[in-house]
């Protein structure tokens, strides 16, 4: 009961503010309500990732996201990876946009130059998809009609008589994407809600060229991810690195996010 009057008052005096962004120590904006893990947890917000993002993106490197939200990771991969590097974000909501291209104008000039943001979702089809919307964070926006995560965000929050938005927005293939370029990610982030299986078949032909590292938050089709990964030799490990090697094993040790190497420990 406490916790549903706290949130009413939040969202009846929600706006938005800036931060400090835990890890760029630049300005951060985000709605006061509809962003408050950001600030709320603070760093101990998926600090176990965080930790393993520091561990496998190095200078220099490229990093390509799937589902940016409103820049937390994307302007701390440009920080990681430096001016020499490059970071590419997929994000098809307009709302978390604004966020998102306001969040990368508080970098420095150097850093803001390397970020490209691709106003498209990512699948295994190249044409146009219902978006089923969030609209109270934006962080369950998928392209699963009645994806779990929404329901689950939405029972735990102050609007617990809303529904999800539905967009047509563009889709493309990663591989079709890369079909052209003779440049290609060193480290990948899927955070699709649900449709991460989808992401993946309409991306095969890159990874088992370029080999990427990955991290992939996985909702659904868990088996499928797994034993696609590791039937091209890659090894899998859960946010605080203990190794996965098979379907039975991701059950026992799975975490929110899980990543791949490409054939080493």
């Amino acid at each position: 009961m406490l916790r549903k009057i706290v949130l009413k008052i939040l969202k009846a005096t929600a706006k938005d503010i800036t931060i400090t962004h835990h890890y760029t120590h630049k300005k951060f904006m985000l709605n006061s309500y509809n962003h408050k893990g950001y600030w709320y947890h603070g760093k101990k917000r998926e600090e176990e990732t965080v930790a393993m993002f520091k561990k496998w993106i190095s200078k220099d490197n490229y990093v390509l996201e799937i589902g940016g939200h409103i820049g937390y990771f994307s302007t701390f991969y440009a920080d990681l990876v430096g001016d020499k590097g490059k970071v590419v974000v997929f994000e098809p909501s307009n709302e978390n946009l604004k966020y998102l291209t306001k969040n990368i104008d508080f970098l420095d000039e150097n850093l803001k130059s390397i970020i490209s943001i691709v106003q498209k979702g990512a699948g295994d089809i190249v044409g146009e998809l219902d978006f089923y919307i969030d609209p109270i964070s934006g962080q369950n926006n998928s392209f699963v009609k009645d994806f779990d995560g929404f329901k689950t965000s939405r029972a735990h929050s102050a609007d617990t008589n809303v529904d999800v938005e539905v967009q047509k927005v563009p889709v493309i293939t990663l591989d079709s994407f890369y079909e052209n370029e003779t440049k290609f990610p060193d480290f990948v982030k899927i955070d699709v809600e649900g449709f991460e299986w989808n992401v993946i078949q309409g991306f095969k032909q890159t990874i088992e060229k370029a080999k990427p590292n990955l991290m992939i938050e996985i909702q659904s089709d868990e088996d499928k991810i797994i034993n696609y990964f590791k039937g091209i030799g890659y090894i899998i490990y859960n946010d605080k690195l203990e190794s996965i090697n098979s379907i039975e094993d991701y059950k026992r040790k799975r975490s929110a996010n899980i990543f791949f190497k490409w054939g080493q420990k």
